[in-house]
């Protein structure tokens, strides 16, 4: 953890209890405009928020418990800043750990479970990252899975993808990388990859960004195809057919740096992802909207912003319906009426 990154996590440890000057809020702020630096306060939030159930639970040792679970539980939450905590409470408990785990999106089952595999899961709206046994990073998008051993056995080494991920996979020629997406497996040694599953969409789509892959469909070793650098396969669920195209792959993986990009996409397909990175849920009243093609930029455009550029570009009018709140004094996801404008 480098000292620049330390003074930010000093810095939010002060906003959580309040006491920023107007100078240091400011910087702040300045910092949060990342999308990566935004992710980490709200875990960080979150954790600060379960320090208000400790009265409940048996105390144990502090700093062992940070030390235990520090590299297993919060990758990217540094144990810098939970050392920080120490200073605020004298106690942190297994129950409360598990609870943020689970609010985190995060079901492991190494160490407390005694599980053979690992489950992380990135709610909407959220992004995500993880570092795998072998040391093959992989960026997680809004809403999706992976599953994944907790330790690499065997001859290859496969994880299982629901929804959406970049693969930078570690190179080991005598143990292939496999990915499991739905119908289709993806086979590597060492490259770098994005793919695109989500369980609800009719395509699968894999870009190729550098290495090669080969993709096999229901697991039928005969059919395989080759993807070459540049180049995304799309495998059809309804027709069970693939094929590939050579593109520009920015509007493939451009969404690890917290940007949108659409050219010439369907309307069906822009809301689709909108709905996924705001977490919103569009209802379409005129369906000719859905077969709209759409082209823009999205970087980093609050909701509302992008509703207005929707409406501004595409002859699109939309209502925001009231949120209805539950008995727990939650709400339910935020729905956007969208109709053509007359």
């Amino acid at each position: 953890m480098d000292d620049n990154q330390s003074k930010y996590e000093l810095l939010i440890l002060k906003e959580l209890e309040e006491e920023l000057s107007s100078h240091e809020k400011t910087e702040l702020k300045s910092w949060l405009r990342e999308p990566e630096n935004q992710l980490l306060y709200e875990e960080q939030k979150k954790l600060w928020n379960l320090m208000d159930e400790l009265h409940r639970m048996k105390k144990i040792s502090m700093t062992k418990a940070l030390k235990k679970v520090e590299g297993k539980l919060f990758g990217r939450l540094s144990f810098n800043f939970l050392k920080r905590l120490e200073r605020v409470a004298a106690i942190l408990f297994i129950p409360l750990l598990l609870a943020s785990i689970w609010l985190f999106g995060i079901q492991r089952g190494a160490e407390f479970s005694g599980l053979q595999y690992n489950t992380v899961q990135v709610p909407l709206g959220m992004r995500s990252s993880i570092t795998l046994p072998d040391g093959t990073l992989v960026s997680l998008n809004s809403g999706s899975s992976l599953k994944y051993p907790v330790a690499f056995t065997g001859k290859t080494r496969n994880v299982e993808l629901a929804g959406e991920a970049f693969f930078d996979v570690t190179k080991n020629k005598n143990k292939p990388f496999i990915v499991s997406a739905s119908d289709i497996d993806i086979k590597v040694l060492g490259t770098a990859f994005n793919c695109c599953a989500y369980p609800e969409d009719q395509n699968i789509e894999t870009a190729l960004v550098r290495g090669s892959i080969e993709i096999t469909k229901e697991k039928d070793e005969r059919h395989k195809l080759c993807v070459k650098p540049g180049e995304v396969a799309t495998y059809s669920k309804t027709d069970r057919t693939i094929e590939k195209n050579k593109v520009n792959l920015d509007k493939f993986i451009s969404w690890k740096s917290g940007k949108l990009i659409f050219r010439d996409d369907s309307m069906a397909t822009v809301l689709e992802k909108l709905g996924r990175w705001y977490n919103v849920e569009f209802q379409v009243k005129d369906k000719e909207i859905l077969s709209y093609e759409y082209s823009a930029t999205f970087s980093e455009e609050s909701l509302d912003q992008v509703l207005k550029i929707l409406t501004l570009s595409s002859s699109i009018h939309y209502q925001l319906l009231p949120r209805q709140a539950n008995e727990n004094n939650s709400y339910d996801k935020q729905i956007i009426v969208l109709m053509k404008q007359h």
